[in-house]
């Protein structure tokens, strides 16, 4: 019961910071939205600074999730296709709702007390991403299909793209972001492909 209140309160505080942000969202109505007494949140979360940092990490660890699930479906493909899989399962991601505002604002607007820590757990999510970029660049390497940049050029034109992405997604309808979405992967893969006309 209790791991069961702790996954509520955690649900309705995503819900709460993703819509009304840090500073928009009390600890009383967090709880009030789960059905119990402030007092009663703080046998689970010590403080709304947890409380944040906890969702964050649930948000940046099912992006992960999603991203190294895609990856793994989809490893018989040849690797533009595993790229480009993956990036669109990430993006359909990002359009959740309450998900995508909660990473817009972890890596965008953190709160000022959890820059550091938020900033951190960044970096801990793009050690992650780097080994299945790794993946990646191996595979297409062995295919022959990309061009004579090193894996750190690949990897930053990755990042730059994904990153790109998920502002846009912030500021199109899905309608109007899948028309960018396949322009910018255009540029992207003729950039980090040997046949330039491939895409």
């Amino acid at each position: 019961m209790t791991d069961r209140t702790r996954d509520k309160i955690i649900q309705a505080a995503l819900s709460s910071f993703a819509i009304r942000g840090y500073d928009g969202t009390t600890l009383a109505h967090v709880a009030g939205s789960v059905g119990i007494q402030k007092p009663s949140l703080y046998n689970h979360f010590s403080s709304k600074d947890e409380l944040f940092f906890t969702v964050a990490e649930k948000v940046m660890e099912e992006l992960i999730e999603v991203m190294t699930t895609s990856s793994s479906v989809h490893q018989e493909k040849t690797i533009d296709e595993r790229i480009y899989l993956v990036l669109n399962d990430s993006t359909n991601f990002i359009f959740r709702k309450h998900e995508g505002m909660m990473y817009k604002r972890l890596m965008l607007f953190p709160p000022v007390a959890l820059a550091e820590d938020l900033r951190i757990l960044g970096q801990k999510g793009d050690e992650k991403i780097d080994q299945l970029l790794m993946n990646f660049y191996e595979q297409g390497v062995t295919e022959g299909v990309l061009n004579d940049d090193s894996f750190s050029v690949f990897k930053a034109g990755f990042y730059c793209l994904m990153d790109g992405l998920f502002t846009e997604s912030f500021i199109y309808r899905q309608e109007e972001f899948q028309d960018r979405f396949e322009g910018a992967w255009t540029v992207f893969w003729r950039g980090v492909s040997k046949d330039k006309q491939q895409v």
